[in-house]
């Protein structure tokens, strides 16, 4: 091989990592940004489509250099789908009760009655699902899709998690609000998040948990969520109080300690043996399923799958 070759391939033939990231969002921002300013009018769902298409054609595309299909990307079709979404939503929504429980029962948030009825209560916890889906896909694709992918199967689990999750974490720190705590937790949640799809090789599982953590603190709780106030719920009204260390102050759950503690719990899955990746994930050969990196303990390898 080359001088020449070598800058783009490695020894094994395959175009090296910074090349492949660098396509993919090469191909992911500017498309997103392109695909927002059409969908601009739809607002927050406009704004979350856009990078979800984006993210999702430019992994698609830097998973054919390794001969995969896009059902690689952790977006496949198969009966196991709607299993995988019930249980990441009530994943991230038992995480979210926990965190909050702990913190109403250290009264460092307080609950108050407001007007409304329960017929209205449930279909606004239809409404604010429905508009939290989008975002919580949108910023799975972009981070645990194709690039936590490369990253793991290049370097490994430890610093495909550790760097994705530091980019998640970066994201958020235009957000109202934001403490070095809150950056520190969202980073946290990237951690845990990764470690759900490297057990699982599903952004079904990944972006439903996503999905359930922010409707349980923003709907369930009416609680800030990164500190936006995105949704709001009939019947009751909440407040943080006490130190913003413990309560989470005006960046909401996500500032507080507990949430630190939670997320490091959640991560422990790591180690379980639940979740583990169903039969269709393994069938797609994910990228971060290659040789060495069978998260679950079942083989896999890279040959090309067919969606």
């Amino acid at each position: 091989m080359g001088g020449g070759a070598r800058v783009f391939r490695a020894a094994d033939g395959r175009v090296r990592l910074g090349w492949r990231l660098l396509l993919f969002f090469g191909i992911a921002l500017p498309l997103a940004g392109i695909a927002g300013t059409l969908l601009g009018s739809l607002g927050l769902v406009g704004g979350a489509s856009a990078t979800l298409l984006a993210a999702w054609f430019a992994g698609a595309v830097c998973l054919r250099l390794d001969g995969l299909a896009p059902g690689a990307l952790g977006f496949y079709l198969a009966r196991s789908v709607p299993g995988e979404l019930v249980r990441g939503v009530g994943l991230g929504v038992g995480l979210a009760v926990a965190v909050v429980g702990v913190l109403a029962l250290t009264r460092a948030v307080g609950f108050t009655g407001e007007g409304g009825t329960v017929g209205g209560w449930l279909l606004g916890a239809v409404g604010a699902m429905a508009l939290l889906a989008l975002p919580a896909a949108a910023e799975e694709a972009l981070l645990r899709g194709y690039p936590l992918q490369a990253l793991t199967r290049a370097w490994g689990p430890g610093w495909g998690i550790g760097i994705t999750s530091l980019a998640f974490g970066a994201l958020h720190l235009p957000n109202p609000g934001v403490t070095p705590l809150g950056a520190a937790n969202t980073a946290a949640a990237g951690v845990f998040l990764g470690v759900l799809y490297l057990r699982t090789g599903s952004l079904w599982w990944a972006s439903a948990a996503h999905l359930g953590w922010n409707w349980g603190l923003g709907y369930l709780a009416d609680l800030p969520v990164s500190g936006l106030d995105l949704v709001n719920a009939p019947l009751v009204q909440s407040a943080s109080r006490g130190p913003a260390w413990w309560g989470g102050g005006a960046f909401g759950p996500e500032g507080s300690v507990v949430t630190t503690l939670g997320f490091l719990a959640a991560a422990a899955c790591w180690w379980a043996r639940w979740p583990s990746a169903e039969p269709a994930a393994r069938e797609r050969r994910p990228l971060a399923f290659g040789p060495g990196n069978e998260m679950d303990g079942a083989a896999a390898d890279t040959a090309p799958a067919h969606e």
